[in-house]
């Protein structure tokens, strides 16, 4: 009956946590992002640690529209923040290519499921990415839900757009 009540009294008031990265008035401090935010890369091999990279910068990039920013400020964040967990690190970004410029199938993969952990604010962040439909075409819920599924992808598509870009 005690442990009842005690996860009664638990329940009703009100628990502040903060989970992730916390972002201040100054932006994300990346220097203690990169130097104290360390992956199990030496359990899960480096292209998981770049996968999982890669969900962080495209979740980071997300909320930060979802917050109000613009979406291309809110890139140049989760870029930063991106760089600042592959160098604290020790991750190439170079090895998650393959020979043809294309990220690997199963850093693919793997990005897709990390990214969709934040699939509810990908939803939410739609509307603010589409700057122009064409004409006779609406964002209604069904449209936004397909943009949501195909958003990983189309993440990582740019940087292998950059990394074609670049050769």
């Amino acid at each position: 009956m005690k442990k009842f009540i005690a996860l009664i009294l638990f329940l009703i008031f009100p628990v502040t946590t903060f989970a992730g990265f916390p972002e201040g008035e100054s932006g994300y401090d990346l220097e203690k992002l990169e130097k104290s935010f360390r992956l199990p890369c030496d359990e899960i091999g480096n292209d998981d640690c770049i996968a999982r990279s890669f969900g962080l910068g495209a979740c980071i990039w997300i909320f930060g529209i979802t917050k109000g920013k613009d979406p291309s400020d809110a890139l140049r964040i989760a870029d930063q923040v991106l760089i600042a967990l592959l160098k604290g690190n020790n991750l190439d970004i170079n090895s998650a290519f393959n020979k043809e410029g294309f990220i690997k199938e199963n850093i693919k993969k793997e990005s897709t499921y990390r990214i969709n952990f934040c699939k509810e604010e990908i939803k939410l962040a739609i509307p603010k990415l589409i700057k122009k439909l064409p004409e006779g075409i609406e964002l209604d819920e069904e449209r936004i839900e397909n943009l949501a599924n195909v958003f990983p992808l189309q993440y990582l598509s740019m940087f292998e757009v950059m990394r074609k870009e670049k050769k």
